[in-house]
């Protein structure tokens, strides 16, 4: 909870400091909701869905599941806002390079339908839909996947590096 209030205060303190949180579970809103509830600094913390695998560390791993996180996030307004979704593919293993790729491709489409269901829900907050993956090896079929109209709001796509520092690894 240090780590949510030390956002809070740099929020509050910076207007102009423009901060996403991920979230990827109902309790994680609970605990985001509670927190800029007490903190009161003025604007909505802005949170990005996260998308995840079967067998991965994090993210929500279903359609309902991702639904339910978005209503979650609605029902926290004005505290909270969803302004995207989000994902990290670069775990995603195959036995042969196309397999990997079919395997991505079939993840990054997961994050677009999820994406396209909380805005035919109207869960996003105004603005562009934020669409972003990152995994350092998969760019192409991120940033041709990503691009997509959502009843016909803009769309903005980012396409991040993965883990550059450090990566996470099955032993």
């Amino acid at each position: 909870r240090l780590e949510i209030d030390a956002v809070l205060d740099e929020l509050a303190s910076d207007p102009a400091f423009d901060f996403y949180c991920l979230i990827d579970s109902i309790e994680g809103v609970a605990l985001l909701r509670e927190a800029a509830a007490r903190r009161n600094i003025g604007r909505p913390l802005q949170l990005l869905l996260e998308g995840g695998i079967a067998g991965g560390r994090t993210g929500a791993r279903t359609l309902d599941q991702a639904l339910a996180v978005a209503r979650a996030v609605r029902e926290a307004g004005p505290l909270l806002t969803l302004r995207g979704v989000e994902g990290f593919e670069g775990l995603i293993g195959g036995a042969t390079p196309q397999e990997q790729d079919t395997k991505v491709a079939a993840f990054i489409d997961f994050l677009v339908a999820i994406a396209r269901a909380c805005a035919d829900e109207n869960l996003f907050a105004p603005g562009p839909v934020i669409l972003t993956a990152g995994g350092s090896a998969f760019f192409d079929l991120a940033a041709t996947r990503l691009h997509n109209e959502f009843g016909g709001r803009e769309s903005q796509v980012i396409i991040r590096s993965g883990c550059y520092l450090t990566h996470d690894s099955k032993s």
